[in-house]
């Protein structure tokens, strides 16, 4: 009995030490670039130079337990660079920010956009 006591309470602390989960209509591949290879432009509104669009973007940002704090705008931005780089993005247009609490999540941030290419 203490050590099933000992494992548990062991698993909710150092549960408290997990990151973030994303989740993205973008799957997955094995050409996911790193977050340094290109600076990927993220706004709320459009961009002053040609571009082609490439197609809708969408991430969730989910803390890994209750125990961490809710992600930011600061995390979904990063989130939606990643997932940009995947797609051959360059940019991130029309992003719109949703903040959102429910019991599974422990508090989450959707970010949507457009992912375009400069031309």
């Amino acid at each position: 009995m203490k050590r099933v006591l000992l494992i548990g309470v062991a698993l909710v602390v150092l549960g408290g030490c997990t990151g973030y989960r994303m989740t993205s209509n973008v799957v997955p591949s094995s050409t996911d670039r790193e977050a340094g290879d290109y600076p990927v432009t993220i706004t709320e509104g459009d961009l002053d130079v040609p571009y082609e669009e490439i197609g809708p973007l969408e991430v969730v940002i989910r803390p890994a337990s209750m125990f961490n704090e809710a992600p930011t705008q600061r995390h979904a931005r990063l989130g939606l660079m990643q997932k940009a780089r995947a797609m051959g993005a360059t940019a991130v247009i029309h992003v719109t920010y949703e903040e959102g609490f429910d019991i599974i999540s422990f508090g989450h941030i959707e970010a949507r956009g457009v992912a375009v290419k400069v031309k």
